[in-house]
């Protein structure tokens, strides 16, 4: 039989594959043998950090330890290993921080972020496992790190664990440590959690630890209640105050009034209370303590005052009282009663008689008919919609001739005044009362006479309780766009509304903006003297007027100084007696002239178009281009002079949020300007927030009004 060599060939590589299989196979189980006893090596010496990988019996060493000596002593545990042959050192040190800083952050959303840095691999295993156990439903994320630095690990891990704990008892928060400084933020769920995270931060902090910053909030009430009951020798507080040192003032201040009475305080702390509010429970807890019986409510910043007072002259002492002491943000409901007569003494003849306390009505007297009656208490209900009106009339024929007249004639100015009376004794008619409007207490008598006329004999005494003044602040500026903003304080409605008017015609065509308010004062002279002001004040390009006391100032730019000179001889002649002018009058120069012409052109374009954006974005909307083209073209017509932009906001949002949006719009106008041909030179923006409103915030209308871009354009 003949050999032949190819099938000996072929024979032998199936036998080769065998051999190549086998010598992988036992190699890679030499390798799972020593990366395997390797591990447990260096998990026993806690050297976790180092991964060693082999290539048969050689091994390389990798990781970032935390020591120093980690690396080497990795290595040399790795040599050591029976089996290994060799191994090299690829590891290395994990970076070095100067101080650690590590913070723990509760979402609403039910996510829980740790971050920054750690000093070993256990601290943030314990951290990991502690925050399961504190936040059991939120979704934990780690985005800590390991670092090394001067840290005493122990001392470091007791505080971010107590931060831990304490952060889990509150809605949202962030706890941070910085080395061995603790700073905590968040909202309290309840009173309770808020008092706990306080006290355990401030008395219970582990040794070694600093409490840097601690902003904890209570839990908002809305509405912000709190109210005190008197009845009989029992007074009950319930509600809640912002703070436990203002629940603690406000029960010692019941003790000190309600000495004899037994007191039961269920007020709770919570955030929410309006400006003020300390000083109003003040006000209150005094003067309830003047009645017979009563309580006290408020729900914000209205505050409900009712109860029985011994008189007329006691009640009202307790209405003055409430409103000159309590802070003026506040809404005073006044039902304080107190004892009266129904009638006048018998024979005291036909008496018909209306009589407002200010929470409810009452009709007394006599009628001629039952018709009559009718009419009037549904007349009287007409008058004072909302109120409680009471019908204690009897019918009785024999009232004089013209009394329905004289009744209307008193009725008509009743709810006008706080409260008050209107008495008919036969032919003759009497008003009596109080109001804390400067103008009703003024115009109510000669309304009740005019309206009573020849039907009887009309008296009245009304008493004005609100604070008179004498030297009011008052002010009005006209800007180079001609929009006239009055400010400041007017002695009453009518006066107010004749000094817009008369303003809308010294400055016709241009915009007034009224932010005057409403005191008790008389009017004149102080109405001649205001009038000579915004007189002089229309001879200038821009300027302002004030008055404050019997001083009339005017500042402004005149367009020569033929014009100041004139303004000033009118301060100095034809003011009324005891007023004096002064004034800061200068002339403009041909640049400033020039410059004051550009800049009302772009602010009047500005005003009869549109620049718009999105909303609560600062990218503008495309019926804005228009208006900025022609901007565009005005600004090319000015090139000597530079232009200051100006963004403007409404108060919805935060302060911060107000002032960064009107930051960035001013900019995206500037910009636009720069894309379409004006130098950028030229071009410089300023963010006022809402800082500078035009009008009210409180109505959409305002608000779209404070939403603004500005041009100002000085001369270089």
């Amino acid at each position: 039989m003949r050999c032949n060599p190819s099938l000996w060939l072929l024979g032998l590589i199936p036998i080769a594959m065998l051999s190549w299989i086998a010598v992988q196979v036992e190699h890679e189980g030499i390798e799972n043998d020593l990366a395997r006893r390797t591990e447990d090596a260096l998990h026993r010496t806690g050297l976790d950090w180092a991964v060693a990988r082999f290539n048969g019996r050689d091994g390389v060493v990798t990781g970032k330890a935390i020591e120093d000596r980690g690396p080497q002593r990795a290595l040399a545990l790795v040599r050591n290993v029976w089996g290994v042959r060799t191994a090299n050192n690829r590891s290395g040190l994990v970076e070095r921080v100067d101080k650690f800083v590590w913070s723990a952050k509760a979402e609403t959303n039910g996510r829980l972020t740790l971050s920054g840095d750690v000093p070993s691999e256990q601290a943030r295993k314990s951290l990991i496992d502690t925050a399961r156990a504190e936040f059991p439903k939120a979704a934990v994320a780690d985005n800590m790190r390991l670092a090394r630095g001067a840290i005493d690990r122990d001392d470091w891990l007791r505080g971010a664990t107590f931060s831990l704990k304490n952060l889990a008892q509150l809605k949202t928060g962030v706890a941070e440590l910085s080395a061995l400084d603790l700073s905590m933020t968040g909202d309290a769920p309840t009173s309770d959690a808020y008092r706990r995270v306080r006290t355990a931060l401030a008395k219970q902090r582990p040794a070694g630890v600093n409490l840097a910053r601690e902003k904890i909030t209570l839990p908002v009430a809305s509405p912000f209640t709190w109210s005190a009951k008197k009845a009989g020798d029992n007074v009950s507080i319930s509600g809640f105050a912002p703070s436990d040192e203002d629940r603690g003032i406000t029960a010692s201040r019941a003790k000190a009034k309600f000495a004899k009475a037994s007191i039961s305080d269920h007020t709770d702390i919570a955030g929410g209370a309006p400006e003020g509010w300390g000083k109003a429970v003040s006000v209150v807890l005094d003067q309830l303590a003047l009645l017979k019986s009563g309580e006290a409510a408020f729900r914000d910043k209205e505050l409900t005052f009712a109860g029985e007072a011994a008189d007329e002259q006691a009640a009202s002492a307790v209405r003055r009282t409430l409103k000159l002491d309590v802070p003026q943000n506040f809404k005073i409901i006044d039902r304080i009663r107190y004892p009266r007569p129904d009638l006048p003494a018998p024979g005291a003849g036909y008496v018909m008689g209306i009589v407002n306390d200010g929470s409810a009505v009452e009709v007394i007297g006599m009628v001629p008919s039952e018709a009559t009656r009718v009419a009037l208490v549904d007349t009287v209900k007409a008058r004072f919609p909302g109120r409680a009106v009471t019908d204690k009339t009897q019918v009785v024929p024999g009232a004089p001739e013209g009394w329905q007249q004289c009744i209307v004639a008193g009725l008509a100015s009743l709810p006008r005044l706080t409260r008050g009376k209107s008495m008919l004794t036969n032919r003759k008619l009497e008003v009596t009362g109080e109001t804390d409007d400067y103008a009703a207490a003024q115009s109510v008598p000669n309304d009740v006479k005019g309206a009573a006329g020849q039907s009887c004999e009309a008296t009245t005494n009304i008493k004005f309780t609100g604070q008179m003044k004498t030297d009011l602040t008052w002010n009005a500026t006209r800007d180079a766009s001609g929009l006239v903003t009055l400010e400041g304080e007017a002695p009453d409605d009518p006066t107010r509304t004749r000094l817009v008017e008369m303003a809308r015609q010294i400055y016709a065509g241009s915009s007034i903006s009224d932010r005057m308010k409403i005191v008790g004062a008389s009017a004149e002279p102080w109405m001649s003297a205001t009038r000579i002001g915004l007189e002089q004040l229309a001879r200038l390009r821009r300027g302002d007027v004030s008055l404050a006391a019997k001083e009339l100032t005017i500042k402004g730019a005149a367009d020569s100084e033929q014009v100041a000179k004139d303004i000033r001889g009118v301060l100095s002649t034809d003011l009324p007696p005891g007023f004096k002018g002064t004034d800061a009058i200068t002339v403009m120069t041909a640049d400033e002239k020039a410059a004051d012409s550009c800049q009302s052109l772009m602010r009047q374009t500005t005003a009869k178009g549109m620049i718009n954006f999105e909303r609560a974005k600062s990218d503008l909307t495309a019926d804005s281009t228009q208006t900025l083209k022609d901007l565009v073209e005005i600004a090319n017509e000015c090139p000597a002079f530079s232009i200051q932009i100006e963004g403007h906001t409404d108060a919805e949002g935060t302060d911060e949020r107000n002032q960064k949006l009107s930051d960035r719009r001013a900019q995206a106008v500037a910009d636009f300007l720069a894309r379409n041909g004006v130098d950028a030179k030229r071009l410089t923006t300023v963010g006022y927030g809402a800082t500078r409103p035009l009008a009210d915030n409180d109505t959409e209308v305002g608000r779209a009004k404070n939403r603004r871009i500005e041009f100002t354009v000085k001369a270089n």
